[in-house]
């Protein structure tokens, strides 16, 4: 069967995005407002928004064999806690919420207490996930797609500019700790050989380092 959504990080994958920690889940790349159904019969447990971090909107289903089905980075929820669910009711909607670099969506798998592989519900995911569009749907699909494009190219850039301006700010800092030293290290000497400022000056330049430090210091990670 082909696949609707790629498959953008497996379960227990290392990746850098999450600080090298091992994925407890599976992520669906897919267009922001893809309708998110139910795979299988159970209540809604718990209906989370963890805001900019984790898995930002969610929800967290209990299955009726006993499972926990975790739907994360939602962009709408469709459901409130209590509510059963039979196989295709909508949850809601995906989205780009929480800790996230581009629209997907994150489903974790929860058996006896413990994170299992999720990967094998992939083929059910694709299978209740999006809608099937006819004729007339092609153009708001299409425009959900363009749309979950462009809140990932919009992130990208985003995430850029960051790491370039914590690069700037590096190589800053590391440049007036070397002009500190050798400044320090000169005016120190100059005063014992009789520069009357050569000691106050060296204060100086040691204060203005600690300020760029004190400034700079917090964006260098």
């Amino acid at each position: 069967m082909p696949m609707k959504f790629r498959i953008s990080s497996e379960y227990g994958a290392l990746e850098e995005v999450r600080s090298g920690r091992e994925h407890h889940g599976v992520d669906l790349a897919m267009p922001k407002g893809t309708e998110l159904h139910s795979i299988a019969p159970g209540t809604v447990e718990r209906v989370v928004d963890y805001g900019s971090e984790n898995i930002g909107k969610g929800v967290i289903v209990r299955t009726d064999t006993g499972e926990l089905h975790v739907y994360g980075h939602m962009d709408r929820v469709s459901v409130d806690p209590g509510d059963h669910l039979a196989v295709g009711d909508l949850i809601g909607l995906s989205g780009n919420t929480g800790h996230s670099s581009g629209p997907h969506l994150h489903f974790g798998l929860i058996r006896d207490g413990k994170f299992a592989d999720s990967g094998e519900l992939v083929s059910d995911l694709q299978h209740f996930s999006g809608d099937k569009p006819g004729l007339f749907d092609m153009r708001g699909s299409a425009l959900r797609l363009l749309d979950g494009a462009q809140d990932h190219v919009q992130h990208s850039i985003r995430d850029n500019i960051l790491e370039w301006l914590q690069a700037a700010a590096g190589v800053v800092l590391d440049l007036s700790y070397c002009i500190a030293l050798i400044g320090c290290g000169l005016l120190l000497i100059l005063g014992v050989l009789g520069l009357r400022d050569g000691y106050r000056w060296s204060g100086v330049l040691f204060g203005s380092y600690s300020l760029v430090k004190l400034l700079l210091g917090g964006a260098v990670r």
